[in-house]
């Protein structure tokens, strides 16, 4: 991701535009090579970080482009791991060796015979030469880095452009037209994983619309929202047909700039087989639940289901008594979700034969919110419980076989 500085785009006529590199330019190609070749060299080496800045700066500088080169080296640095000369506690040590030092300059005696003392003394032993400083960030060790082509660099590079506009955007819409169901499913996978507040509405048979609130319309965890909006955006760029349109608020509290792209603006997402991914709460929670549970099973896949007034939404997980029987779907509700759950709440209460249960994170659902929604939805609140980092499985399996005995098949697109 690359930070503010790094972030390149023109305003006019209220409307921001990014500035993306040209994939064809020969001399940005030829710079990219050779700022890869200088990681994979120096992860080969086992170079140092202060090792490795002098060429990469010599470099950054006489490319012609020290901005871009700068920018890709971010977009670098943030794929390399690093770590310690040495797995050691070294402010511990350190502290013991500086202590021990201190005391034997009290003691009289000439300078060959302290550094005998000092050489002698137990912590002394652990360091070898330079060592003593090994876990500054200077002296840390390049291990390796994940690596990719020069083309793909530029490409993360133009995309890493929009995502940074994104991470001060107001708030985002997007149009989806002609998705494949398979193509969707793997979009609602992504927007499920990066726990955004969405709300989503079928305009037509072949076209879906969804508005997602961006970090400055969340008061709390904004920086965080921020980076999962910004990681959400490669997933947008993986559909074939799409439009965004989103409004950047780039001077905090000032002017805000329209963004708009489309498919033709000729990003390429660096996302690969997220269909078969699993978020890690919900994997731990089908493991469990497979070794606990003998009367339900969870299904593989869920579907979209259609709210009121047009909207879509997307259970988390689907549980059946026997494979071909009737589905029950469980929703997660997150920190972010307020808005969404009471509008959900209230769609079950008006139509309470959905086979659905709902967690709540326990941030959104204090001691008050609580006995409101007892009191305002009685016969729902028998389906929905409190859940922090993952759903427990013995609730979730006694909500099943308490509301849901015999399930009714419920139609689904």
């Amino acid at each position: 991701m690359l930070t503010r500085p790094y972030i390149h785009f023109r305003r006019r006529s209220g409307k921001i535009y990014p500035v993306f590199l040209n994939l064809e330019d020969a001399r940005l190609t030829a710079l990219a090579e050779d700022l890869l070749h200088l990681y994979r060299s120096g992860a080969e080496e086992r170079l140092r970080r202060g090792e490795l800045e002098e060429p990469v700066e010599a470099l950054c500088r006489g490319s012609g482009m020290t901005e871009v080169a700068e920018a890709l080296t971010k977009l670098v640095e943030d794929r390399c791991l690093f770590h310690p000369a040495r797995e050691l506690d070294y402010p511990t040590v350190r502290r013991q060796l500086l202590m021990q030092s201190a005391a034997l300059l009290w003691h009289e005696g000439s300078a060959e015979e302290y550094q005998r003392a000092w050489r002698a003394a137990p912590a002394a032993a652990v360091f070898a030469g330079d060592d003593l400083y090994g876990d500054l960030p200077e002296n840390e060790i390049l291990g390796g880095f994940r690596d990719l082509t020069a083309r793909e660099l530029l490409e993360r590079y133009n995309l890493a452009q929009v995502q940074g506009l994104l991470m001060r955007a107001q708030r985002l819409k997007l149009r989806v037209s002609d998705p494949e169901t398979g193509e969707l499913r793997r979009f609602f996978k992504y927007l499920k994983f990066f726990r955004l507040l969405s709300e989503i509405r079928r305009v037509d048979s072949e076209t879906l619309e969804l508005e997602i609130s961006g970090p400055f319309a969340i008061f709390a965890n904004s920086r965080k929202y921020a980076l999962q909006l910004a990681g959400f955006f490669p997933a947008v760029v993986l559909l074939k047909k799409w439009k965004l349109s989103a409004d950047i608020c780039w001077n905090e509290g000032r002017e805000e700039w329209r963004l708009v792209l489309d498919e033709s603006c000729g990003l390429r997402s660096h996302y690969r087989n997220f269909s078969s991914y699993v978020p890690e709460e919900i994997s731990l929670f089908h493991r469990h639940f497979r070794e606990k549970v003998r009367s339900w099973q969870v299904a593989g896949e869920t579907p979209f289901l259609d709210g009121p007034e047009g909207r879509v939404f997307f259970p988390d997980l689907c549980f059946r008594r026997k494979p071909d029987g009737p589905a029950v779907y469980l929703e997660l509700f997150h920190r972010w979700h307020r808005t969404e759950l009471e509008r959900r709440l209230a769609f079950l209460a008006a139509q309470p034969e959905i086979p659905l249960l709902i967690g709540v994170d326990r941030v959104l659902a204090d001691e008050t919110t609580w006995r409101r929604w007892e009191e305002q939805y009685p016969k729902l609140v028998q389906r929905m419980f409190q859940f922090r980092d993952f759903p427990g499985v013995d609730r979730v399996r006694r909500l099943l076989d308490t509301n849901f005995p015999e399930a009714m098949e419920l139609p689904a697109r």
